[in-house]
């Protein structure tokens, strides 16, 4: 377990390179109150060989200057390399329209330094298939997912959203947009959308024997009256999963969806990740105490297995 002492620390996202593992994650001083984190939060970063002990070098990417698209906060994003460079995709909001979140382009030839790219943001969400304002008053478009099609030679971003149509609380999916140069993007319409949930946040696309796999997390309230009214599914905080054979189409929700151990741990704003022994992990940010109390700190890894049914399991 890792709790810096004087910033909390929540979402993050990950990049294993040359057996360091690269870690950016939002963090906000302690000194404000959790609740209000997210409208001052910057992106940290730390690095590690093993997962478990982590060297913090400090902020490496935070707001724009006053009327920028992005002056306000950054919020949970993604990295990858690609032809000797780094890549990260991030989302943002700024003062003049504090709810509309979009995404925007960082670039870094050694993951220290990042220079924001001159035509952020480069996604936002198109109302064609996606709705334009919430019941909360927010546009849901934020923590994408980047993944390279080797076949294809494109790029894809899986993206937190809700569709335009249906049950308020039924709207969550999972966007998708897709490049050829991380620059210039085309969006297209939802690769799964469940229908049981107001969203699913901090996706990632994993593949393993011979299934893809869609990671995300929703607390208690995001799930929809409808799913409550059945007994066998799972409407707790944690993390959840969607299973196809295929890469964009055939998602669904396992018999039990909830990615949940043997003691029952509760767990958030997770990513898979494969240890130096390559096995594969999940790390996850730390919430409240048994005190009710902010941690805002990282877990240790915590060993999963893929079962031969689909189903994910921590060890």
């Amino acid at each position: 377990m890792y709790t810096p002492q004087d910033h909390y620390l929540w979402d993050f996202w990950l990049l294993e390179h040359e057996g360091v593992y690269h870690l950016y994650h939002l963090q906000a001083p302690r000194k404000v109150d959790p609740d209000q984190r997210h409208f001052v939060a910057k992106v940290g970063y730390m690095t590690s060989s093993d997962l478990k002990d982590w060297t913090y070098h400090g902020v490496v990417l935070e707001q724009g200057p006053p009327g920028s698209w992005d002056d306000r906060a950054i919020w949970t994003g993604s990295v990858i390399e690609h032809e000797g460079a780094f890549y990260m995709l991030y989302t943002a909001l700024c003062h003049d329209e504090l709810f509309q979140q979009r995404i925007g382009l960082a670039i870094s030839t050694d993951l220290v330094h990042w220079k924001k790219h001159t035509s952020n943001p480069v996604i936002e969400a198109d109302l064609k298939w996606y709705e334009d304002i919430a019941p909360n008053g927010k546009r849901f478009w934020r923590d994408p997912y980047l993944v390279y099609r080797e076949e294809e030679g494109c790029f894809y971003a899986f993206i937190t959203a809700r569709e335009k149509e249906g049950a308020l609380d039924q709207r969550g999916c999972i966007a998708l947009a897709r490049s050829e140069d991380l620059m210039n993007w085309d969006v297209l319409p939802p690769v799964c959308a469940p229908r049981q949930f107001f969203h699913l946040e901090v996706p990632q696309m994993v593949f393993e024997q011979g299934r893809y796999y869609l990671i995300f997390c929703l607390a208690e309230g995001d799930h929809s009256k409808l799913r409550q009214k059945h007994p066998e599914k799972a409407t707790f905080t944690g993390e959840y999963y969607l299973t196809s054979g295929q890469f964009l189409n055939g998602y669904s929700l396992p018999p039990h969806d909830l990615l949940i151990g043997k003691t029952n741990q509760v767990c958030y704003g997770g990513k898979l990740i494969k240890d130096p022994k390559g096995h594969w992990q999940l790390l996850y940010w730390l919430g409240e105490d048994a005190k009710g109390r902010f941690i805002g700190g990282l877990s240790d890894p915590a060993p999963v297995q893929f079962l031969e049914d689909g189903s994910i399991w921590l060890v």
